[in-house]
């Protein structure tokens, strides 16, 4: 019986290799569209004409997730069946959605593609690159399963990280009341969120404060100038609350653009930073604003004629008990001459 079993074995075999063969042997009709020169058979490879890019040409990574494409020729005439394998190399946390098997028909060229995500771009620098490969193995031909005779065939590919800009903007908390009538500073950071170098301009500051002034020339002088990965400008901007400033929670905005993204790059176009300022009114009667305040010792009166009206008002009345006591002794002496 053991003999009668490894006999029948070697028999299935036999048979399966020899309808393999025939298939491979038979004319593929004109129909099929196959190059006539391709090798019996079947092959894989990138499709980089889909991508309008020349065979070897890295594929530029996309932010939010990546198709690649590949194509499969069967020179068969029948169906084959492939199974699938992805290999992403050193991509940090790649992950990816595709077939695992697929099937083409016989005569075909047929393109499928895989789904790449999960990949910061943001992270790593604009530029590099990473090796991929995609790989397949026949599992059948037809009916007849071929696992038994490996035939598999891979296509290698590079992917690079494309250039993003983007700008992250953080205004600070003054950290106090400002009292109208007075300057104060807020301390704005501008940061290269992008994974290359990049300049911001467009700058604006927006409030809804009625009377709040701004010296905006600090912040127009750091327009255009350029900071790498991570790079940061930290920039301190001076208000003035007028004194006539009612009580009110104040918002600021800070705006800028990317001149990346308007150069036509990739990223992020505009980016905004606010931050809230609590104004008090000033007391009412007091000094209009601090240039107004009355001036310190040896300077001269703020009304010289009120100054001069009061002397003499403080002369007059020091005057007059001098003056009763005077008339009085006159009159005295003139009763007693008479």
């Amino acid at each position: 019986m053991g003999g009668t079993t490894v006999i029948m074995t070697g028999r299935r075999v036999s048979l399966a290799i020899c309808i393999i063969a025939l298939v491979s042997l038979v004319p593929m009709s004109v129909q099929a569209q196959v190059d006539p020169n391709a090798p019996i058979g079947w092959e894989m490879g990138i499709d980089y004409e889909s991508y309008d890019l020349q065979d070897g040409d890295p594929l530029l990574l996309q932010d939010g997730g990546t198709v690649v494409r590949f194509w499969i020729q069967n020179n068969y005439l029948t169906d084959i069946n492939i199974a699938l394998d992805y290999d992403w190399g050193n991509l940090p946390n790649a992950s990816h959605n595709g077939e695992e098997s697929v099937s083409v028909g016989g005569g075909k060229n047929e393109t499928f593609s895989v789904y790449l995500s999960d990949v910061d771009l943001w992270s790593i620098e604009a530029g590099t690159g990473f090796d991929f490969e995609i790989s397949g193995q026949l599992t059948s031909v037809a009916v007849v399963p071929t696992g038994f005779v490996p035939d598999t065939r891979s296509s290698e590919g590079q992917v690079v990280v494309p250039m993003l800009h983007r700008w992250e903007i953080t205004a600070f908390d003054v950290g106090y009341t400002i009292s109208a009538g007075t300057e104060f500073y807020v301390s704005v950071l501008f940061k290269n969120m992008g994974n290359t170098a990049d300049s911001f301009t467009s700058t604006s500051i927006e409030d809804n404060c009625p009377v709040l002034t701004v010296d905006e020339e600090p912040l127009e002088d750091a327009e255009g100038v350029m900071h790498g990965m991570w790079g940061s400008a930290l920039i301190e901007i001076k208000f003035d609350a007028s004194s006539t400033h009612p009580t009110r929670n104040c918002k600021v905005e800070f705006s800028a653009k990317s001149t990346g993204v308007l150069n036509g790059g990739l990223g992020v176009k505009s980016s905004m930073g606010e931050v809230e300022i609590e104004v008090e009114a000033r007391p009412v009667g007091a000094q209009v604003d601090q240039e107004q305040a009355s001036v310190g010792d040896g300077e001269e009166p703020d009304d010289p004629e009120t100054v001069t009206s009061e002397n003499f008002l403080s002369l007059h009345f020091s005057l007059t008990p001098l003056a009763i006591f005077s008339a009085a002794l006159v009159r005295r002496n003139w009763s007693q001459t008479l």
